[in-house]
């Protein structure tokens, strides 16, 4: 341009101001739609984040009672969680697996059968224009794809024993995404979420071993065929509260339809009885008050994380509920409301460090 062109005309404060505000809202816009387009990899690094807590929390007790290092604990803690699989499969995986085939053969017939003799209960009709119908269904269906099941546990193992390994290098990353004078509050937000979901996995580790011998033992009482596999898949679907026992009393009762009307309801009492014992009983005794999401809220967050982001997010809905409400309660409750309020895990976070929170710009050398 030349010496004597006209200055170019700039937009007034206000239009200037107005354009930043579009812009920003666009960007967040944008990041929304590829943060939900990436769902499905973002929940299997939540699920890889659950394996480290795992291996860590098992490694824990190993490292202080013996002398090896961090990682020795991890591989020993690796094993361990080995040897209880394969010894299982050794001493039940025959009859478990002959089990499983015999549910999964006789389920859909016994759901026809049922349809035929109570006809407003047509699975079709039942589901139809519900997304929580449709959820269920789809949960069933996606258990059935064999093959990308083990893929996407393949990498959520392996992912989460790389974390186990150098959980910093992961968090500190993390950190470094935020403004340094947040860094502080991220850090012990991510401490207590690590602590409220170690006492969570711990406490349901427990519940889904019990519940599922406590199943398996009430339908072979009441003479369930199949009475094994069957505890075991409630014990699994046990992992997600609330609607997990639901779901996994479905095939039970399916199948004791096979038998007669008697059979079908001892069977609903023998969920009932087991249910009221684990709400009352096991998970107060082993877990406390280690997880504080109300239970209507944990359902609704089940429920709406599963609808979402599909049969993923009903899995691991409720695991991420309670991150989202330790976040809620230290971020937005605590330290912009100002309230004081009680924070799962952060007692426990603050034990379980030898040094005080802290981003990784602030650490001393």
């Amino acid at each position: 341009m030349g010496k004597n062109s006209p200055p170019r005309p700039e937009l007034p404060a206000s239009d200037a101001f107005f354009v930043r505000r579009v812009l920003i809202f666009v960007g967040i816009v944008a990041l929304a739609a590829a943060l939900y387009a990436l769902s499905d990899i973002l929940l299997l690094i939540f699920g890889a984040i659950l394996v480290a807590v795992v291996l860590r929390t098992l490694a824990r007790p190993i490292q202080d009672g013996t002398p090896l290092s961090e990682r020795l604990a991890l591989l020993a803690a690796g094993l361990g969680i080995l040897a209880v699989l394969v010894g299982t499969g050794v001493l039940f995986g025959a009859q478990i697996s002959g089990q499983l085939v015999n549910v999964i053969h006789s389920v859909p017939a016994a759901a026809e059968s049922l349809s035929k003799t109570v006809p407003f209960l047509r699975m079709s009709e039942l589901v139809q224009g519900s997304a929580i119908g449709e959820l269920l269904l789809n949960a069933f269906s996606w258990g059935t794809t064999v093959f990308g099941a083990l893929a996407a546990f393949v990498v959520v193992v392996v992912a989460g024993i790389y974390m186990a390994i150098k959980p910093d290098t992961y968090r500190n990353g993390f950190l470094m995404l935020f403004p340094m004078r947040h860094q502080a509050r991220i850090a012990a937000t991510l401490d207590d979420s690590g602590a409220a979901l170690r006492m969570w996995l711990g406490g349901q580790l427990i519940a889904m071993i019990m519940v599922g011998v406590l199943v398996a033992l009430g339908l072979a009482l009441v003479g369930v065929p199949s009475a094994l596999a069957l505890g075991l898949i409630a014990g699994v679907t046990e992992f997600v509260p609330i609607v997990g026992p639901i779901i996994g009393a479905i095939p039970a009762l399916l199948l004791a339809f096979t038998q007669d009307w008697n059979t079908v309801w001892l069977t609903l009492a023998v969920f009932v009885v087991v249910q009221q014992l684990e709400s009352n009983v096991i998970m107060p005794l082993v877990m406390g008050r280690a997880v504080l999401v109300p239970p209507a809220v944990g359902l609704f967050a089940v429920v709406a994380i599963g609808v979402l982001f599909g049969p993923l997010g009903l899995l691991l809905g409720y695991p991420l509920a309670i991150v989202a409400d330790v976040a809620i309660r230290r971020l937005y409750v605590r330290d912009t409301l100002g309230e004081e309020v009680k924070i799962a895990g952060e007692d426990a976070g603050a034990a379980a460090s030898d040094k005080p929170r802290r981003g990784p710009s602030s650490r001393s050398s």
